[in-house]
Formats: C-alpha cells, structure tokens, sequence
C-alpha cells in the first residue's frame, strides 16, 4: 500500500522532520497491542461459546421463551466476533492507514446491530422475568409473542445500523507533520455542522442509557420480590415444623420428612398402609381415638404424600426460576459493566478531542476502554456453563466427556 503524500518531509516551525506514516502508523499499532491481544482472545472464547450456546439452548433443550431470547442473544454476539472483531483487529494493525471505506462502513453497521440487538433482548429477558417472578399468576409471553418480539428488534436494529453507513467511513484526516495525511474509520467530518448526524449518534447513545436504567430498574424489582418470596417460604415452612412438633413426637416427625418422591399418584393409595404401618400413630392418643382413625388412615395418608409431593414440585421449580432469573442477571451486570468503560472513554474523546494529543501511557488505557464491550459476547457462555447444569452436561455429551444414561 503505498501513500504518495506521506512520503514526503514534514515542516513545523521551520524545523523539518523525516516522518512517513508508516512511522506513525507503527506507534499507534505499538499502544493498541494489548487491546488487539484482548479483542482476539474475546473473539476466540467468544466463537466457540456463542456456537455451543446457540446449539444447547437452541436445538438440545426444551425451547421457552427467555430460551429463544438467549439464542438471539447468541447470535447477535457470534456476528461480533465473526464479523466484527476481525474488522476491529485490521483496525488495530493499521490504525492510521486505513483506506478500505466498504470494511469500515460494514463494521460501523454490525457494531450497532449487534448493540442494539443486545439492549432489545437483554430487555426482553428482563421483562419475561419480571412477569414470571412478581406476577406468575397473570398472563405470560408466550412462544408466538416472544418470535414477533425477536422479528421486531432485528428489524429495527438493522434499520439503524443500516443508517450508521450514511455518517461513517474511512476518513482522511491530517496529522501534526503538515503534508501528512491518515486514513482512519470515523465519523464523516462536515465543514458545517450535520444535525442528522448528530441525532443519529446522539439517539443511539440515549437508548443505551435507557437500557441501562431500564434493566437496572426492572432486575431491583425482581430481586426485593425474590427475597420477599424466600422470606415467605422460610416463615411457612417454620409454622409447618412447628405444626409438625405439636402433632407428631419426634420419630414420626422424622418419617414424615423424608418421603420419598412418589411421581405416580396412583401408587399412594397402594402404599398407603405400609407406610402407616411404618410411621405409626401419634402418642397420646387414646384408644378410642385410634379405632376412628382405622378407617381414614389410608386417605389421610394418601391426601399427606399428595400434598408433600406438590410441595417438592413447587419448590423446585421456584428454585429453578430463581436461578435462571440470577443467571440473566449476571449477564446484564456483564453487559453494564462492560459499556461503561466504553461509552466513558468515547465521550471524553468526543469532549476533549484528545485522541491525538495523549500520552502512551493513557492511549493504553483509552483503548482498552475503548474495546472492553468485546468481553460481554465472550463471558455470556461461560456464565452459562457455571450456571447452568443442564448446558453443562450437554456440552460433555457433544464432546463425548459423559454418556446418557
């Protein structure tokens, strides 16, 4: 690649300087290596884990609603690190000479695809959560609602991202040596200000921030609802021991807690007296008592191992909802926790136009800044893999690690 006009000697104050841009280029590769090194490990991890999340959660497990958001979430994030990325590191290796308009343009176009994308099912989880913990009992999204939501933020995100092409590019800008120029992908400059430009970039930041608050809003709602709910359970579940300790001594007691799970109801009646026979009656009672008591035991039992059995169930699928709810929680704290460096970093940029002018040391860290959204595509596996046992299993079952049984 060859720059007639960089070759040339530049001049300040009288004072000329033998600089070409493949010299300045070469500084600016130095300061973003390891914020090249980071975006090629996220783009790896990333790959990988947004390909196994895609295949478990999509084709493996039983297919629900805040599934098929995280399966989009996945493939949103599979194009950053397919597409995206790649563009990012070319970006990195020739910072300053950057000459290929169409890269630059799709990269601009995918990166707020893939953000918008992100905020839209983020917040789509969330709103599917918050209707399953603090009102189970109202009408939920369903499958048929959760598609159209889907159609409609990748609709909507490609619209925008569609328009991010009409304000970006390779964008030739001078340096601090006159007669040196750099190719770099940018924001078009207009000599006068461009208002529709301004709205464009100035709408996709306040809906970010929107998603945010939104998110952190909603999951604080969840979370004192949760607790409320635990602190509920923990309460009925003292009054049922104590019921328990005033009608039964404590051998019964014991029995009583460790039934075993009985998912033929029709086996209880069955079991019934054996399991009278086993646990026994009541001390105190008297012997007037216990010969009533001859002709409903079987019942009474039944109805007992009944209700102990829906307890369990309901219990466990409470469990349940709260972890999946804890699990689409971390990944929206990743995804805060990650933007915010970023946006910080672009905005002070935009602020201080000091992009130029920094030392090595702060170019370091505001280009890390800069790339630390590329971490979210590649965490939100592994936080599925820590969370999620059936993902895991899955994964040793693809591999050949564990057999089905």
């Amino acid at each position: 690649m060859l720059f007639t006009d960089s070759m040339q000697n530049g001049t300040t104050n009288g004072t000329e300087y033998s600089v070409t841009i493949e010299e300045l280029n070469r500084q600016q590769v130095l300061i973003r290596i390891p914020s090249t090194i980071l975006v090629i490990l996220t783009m790896t991890i990333g790959f990988v884990g947004n390909i196994l999340t895609i295949y478990i959660y999509g084709f493996r497990l039983k297919l629900s609603p805040t599934y098929l958001f995280v399966v989009m979430l996945a493939c949103a994030d599979l194009i950053l690190c397919a597409v995206v990325s790649p563009s990012r590191i070319v970006q990195n290796v020739y910072p300053m000479m950057t000459t290929w308009d169409s890269m630059c343009k799709n990269h601009m176009c995918l990166s707020v695809f893939v953000g918008l994308c992100n905020c839209g099912f983020l917040m789509a989880i969330a709103t599917d959560r918050y209707r399953k913990v603090c009102h189970l009992l109202k009408p939920q999204i369903t499958m048929k609602a959760a598609k159209i939501i889907t159609v409609f933020i990748f609709v909507f995100s490609a619209i925008q991202g569609s328009i991010a092409i009409l304000y970006y590019g390779s964008i030739r800008k001078p340096t601090n040596y006159p007669g040196i120029y750099s190719y770099s992908c940018s924001a078009k400059i207009y000599k006068k200000l461009n208002y529709y430009q301004l709205g464009f970039f100035a709408f996709y930041f306040l809906l970010t921030m929107f998603t945010l608050i939104f998110l952190c809003v909603v999951y604080t709602i969840i979370l004192r609802k949760m607790k409320v709910k635990e602190e509920n359970s923990i309460e009925l579940q003292q009054n049922r021991k104590s019921i328990r300790s005033a009608l039964y001594p404590d051998e019964a007691q014991r029995r009583w807690s460790n039934i075993p799970k009985i998912n033929d109801i029709n086996q209880l009646a069955l079991n019934s007296n054996e399991e009278l026979s086993r646990i026994g009656s009541p001390s105190g009672v008297s012997p007037e008592d216990k010969s009533n008591l001859g002709t409903k035991n079987t019942v009474l039992l039944a109805s007992k191992l009944q209700e102990t059995y829906r307890v369990r169930r309901a219990r466990e699928q409470t469990k349940r909802l709260q972890r999946n709810t804890v699990t689409m929680l971390m990944v929206t704290i990743i995804l805060i926790v990650t933007y915010i460096p970023s946006v910080i970093a672009m905005i002070v940029n935009a602020i201080l136009k000091s992009e130029d002018t920094m030392s090595v040391t702060a170019g370091i860290f505001y280009w890390l800044a800069r790339h630390t959204l590329y971490i979210n595509s590649s965490l939100n596996p592994i936080i599925y893999s820590f969370r999620h046992q059936n993902f895991i299993d899955e994964v040793k079952y693809l591999f050949g690690i564990k057999h089905k049984i």
